[in-house]
């Protein structure tokens, strides 16, 4: 597990590095590129063994983003976003609590904060060859199960956090005009922990779940659409295949120049 968290680790971090290395140095290529804001819509599906478990189970996001993007010359673009997230641990079951408990499907809410960048490191004919990078972060908020049924009140309080690094190398092809269509392959790296307190009169517990270090590959096909000179939507959309399934992510946004 150490070993496969390094390398995933090591592969984020070069595709950012090949990324910035790429940033035009000249103030006037800085100046070159519209800045662009929006909205951002993405979804997680990543199925994982917990910390402890033997059996796997799914963790799915939504997260709903403004979004503020920036190009550099004709090279490089850096995207930030913040939002809100929606987790949803369906399965997860916590047998360590006075009363145990299993997740169903309502949704942990929380703040999401993601980085993006993504370089061209060579044209040839219509082609671009590149490299992106993307951090994404969400930390939970307290989200309250009741205990149902029993004499005495009580209540289950969890907090949820994760995290994914993805870096990886991106073909595009130019020749259409404003649909620029392009795919990508990626190493992505998971980390996530659910923490539950449980209070049923004088019994308490707590019990922390982790997913320390998953490595997945995903490969996808996205596009950007320009709608008007100032309009562009964008999509993309990947699979992550594991032994004895698929996963999936999906993006879509929309984003105005200024």
């Amino acid at each position: 597990m150490k070993e496969r968290t390094a390398a995933a680790r090591s592969l984020a971090a070069l595709g950012i590095s090949i990324a910035l290395a790429s940033v035009p140095m000249s103030a006037a290529d800085a100046g070159s590129r519209p800045f662009r804001a929006g909205v951002n819509y993405d979804f997680l599906s990543r199925t994982v063994v917990w910390e402890g478990d033997t059996e796997a189970s799914q963790l799915q996001a939504h997260v709903l983003s403004a979004v503020a993007e920036k190009g550099l010359g004709d090279a490089v673009t850096f995207n930030l976003a913040a939002g809100l997230s929606l987790s949803d641990f369906r399965g997860l079951v916590f047998d360590g609590l006075p009363i145990t408990l299993e997740l169903g499907s309502a949704a942990v809410k929380g703040i999401a904060l993601a980085a993006e960048v993504t370089a061209v490191l060579a044209r040839t004919g219509d082609f671009e060859i590149g490299a992106a990078g993307r951090f994404v972060y969400s930390f939970g908020l307290d989200k309250t199960w009741p205990l149902e049924d029993f004499a005495v009140e009580g209540e289950a309080v969890g907090r949820a956090n994760w995290m994914e690094a993805s870096a990886g190398a991106r073909v595009t092809y130019k020749l259409l005009g404003g649909f620029v269509p392009y795919i990508e392959a990626a190493a992505r790296w998971l980390a996530a922990d659910i923490t539950m307190d449980e209070t049923l009169d004088d019994l308490e517990g707590r019990e922390k779940k982790l997913v320390k270090g998953d490595l997945s590959f995903s490969a996808s096909f996205g596009a950007d659409i320009e709608v008007s000179e100032r309009l562009k939507v964008r999509f993309k959309a990947g699979a992550l295949p594991y032994e004895g399934g698929v996963d999936a992510i999906a993006s879509v946004g929309i984003l105005t120049s200024f």
